[in-house]
């Protein structure tokens, strides 16, 4: 890659990847300190949801901004907004202000992950993907481990707001290498016409969606839910009728394996939210845990994920049907594990669930990409290779929502005991079994043709 001039191209892609990834544990560690220098306690789950959401429709809307103004650009826009919001958040002196700032990082680090599938697609060759995705897991794993650290560095020292500035000065470093090494494109003269109500309604059902996870008022919280996934399905069919679409034409069209490998990953990331949403409070409560065990749990399953995708790195391409295959059958494994590792309290157990978890995903997710670009019609290729994250990123909001309405409904919504603890430690895992059920369905639908 060094010979062929694209070394400094894929520097800049891993740059956007690691301030994508490392920022919602850095923001996670320190917000805390946050809470305590000014305040809004209330709403400091929504210092991580306005950014998934920011994230989410970012991530949708990207094929669409390259087409109009090339990677380069676009890549170029996402350090400026990322950074501009990093710098806000730096200098918020309340939370309202803060919240805006944390959906602008959002929307500029939705766009920074996309744009790296993206250009990897449209800059190498396909026999160079899978040895490049499996670097972009190994910086994913690198920053869900260092995130942690570096945000408990600047949380030690009472200087939260200086962690926002040393990320606003990676993405001003990013914006400069971007125009120093990306080369320069020519948009497609014959752009199709924007469409920005599927953006609208995909962002309003994500906000409902994050909004009824967190409900304390199981029928609110349950309303919420339904109407954000009517709104999803809206969303879907708006797109579908769009001159520019976010998503591959046959997204609701389960029957085809660009609808079914969409579906795949949709129904694994919201399985398998369960953990990290409530694994370290049931832990906690139940035996004692401490919160630094669970989580190193959580970091395990993002290095097995790396390695996992390492380790097919040089896989033909001839091998993704059974990589996806083996692949989702980990990821259900270990999400069918948690069922019963976490009311017994065996933290190996959870460690291996968690490895599984990772380690598949880290299998398949490369074939996933290649068999999606290639079953996806010649002209919605960038979609087909953009959609599997932004998917994901969904999956997570719908599986959080539902964890919380399956631990509400559990006792949680009455006050933390260990009577609803222990139901909430069953509940929130055994609930996703038919979940995980049409995600095997579908991959099995997905790896059919040859």
């Amino acid at each position: 890659m060094y010979a062929s001039g694209l070394l400094g191209r894929f520097v800049v892609l891993c740059l956007g990847i690691w301030l994508h990834a490392a920022d919602s544990l850095v923001t996670a560690t320190i917000a805390p300190a946050i809470v305590d220098d000014i305040g809004g306690v209330a709403y400091i789950n929504w210092t991580i949801a306005l950014y998934q959401v920011g994230a989410i429709v970012a991530g949708a809307a990207a094929p669409m901004l390259c087409r109009r103004l090339g990677i380069r650009r676009v890549l170029g826009l996402a350090a400026l907004i990322y950074g501009g919001g990093c710098l806000i958040a730096g200098i918020a002196p309340a939370m309202d202000l803060l919240l805006a700032a944390r959906l602008a990082q959002g929307i500029g680090g939705g766009l920074l992950l996309s744009l790296c599938y993206l250009a990897i697609q449209q800059w190498f060759a396909p026999s160079w993907w899978n040895r490049l995705f499996g670097f972009v897991a190994v910086i994913w794993g690198a920053g869900s481990l260092l995130g942690p650290l570096i945000g408990g560095i600047f949380a030690g020292l009472h200087t939260w707001r200086l962690t926002f500035f040393v990320f606003a000065a990676q993405a001003a470093l990013l914006l400069g290498l971007a125009a120093l090494w990306l080369p320069a494109e020519v948009p497609q003269s014959a752009a199709k016409p924007w469409s920005v109500r599927p953006l609208l309604v995909l962002a309003l059902a994500t906000l409902l969606i994050a909004e009824s996870g967190v409900s304390m008022r199981i029928p609110v919280s349950i309303a919420e839910a339904l109407l954000g996934a009517a709104l999803l399905y809206y969303a879907a069919r708006l797109d579908g009728r769009s001159p520019s679409r976010l998503f591959p034409s046959q997204l609701l069209t389960l029957r085809h394996p660009v609808g079914a490998g969409l579906m795949m990953v949709f129904a694994l990331s919201v399985a398998t939210t369960g953990f990290w949403a409530y694994g370290p409070l049931i832990l906690q409560v139940l035996f004692g845990t401490r919160p630094l065990v669970a989580g190193y749990i959580l970091a395990a399953e993002a290095v097995a994920w790396s390695l996992g995708t390492l380790g097919v790195a040089r896989a033909p391409i001839a091998a993704d049907r059974w990589l996806i295959r083996l692949g989702a059958g980990c990821v259900a494994l270990g999400a069918g594990g948690f069922t019963i590792a976490v009311p017994e309290g065996v933290l190996a157990g959870m460690v291996l669930c968690a490895l599984l978890q990772g380690f598949g995903f880290g299998l398949c997710w490369p074939s996933i990409v290649h068999r999606l670009a290639r079953f996806a019609q010649p002209d919605e290729q960038p979609l087909a290779v953009t959609s599997p994250e932004t998917m994901q990123r969904i999956g997570y909001a719908v599986g959080a929502a539902a964890v919380g309405i399956a631990a509400n409904l559990s006792g949680l919504a009455a006050g933390i005991s260990i009577a609803a603890m222990k139901a909430a430690a069953f509940w929130v895992f055994a609930a996703f079994i038919p979940v995980l059920i049409l995600a095997l369905i579908c991959a099995w639908q997905f790896t059919r043709e040859t």
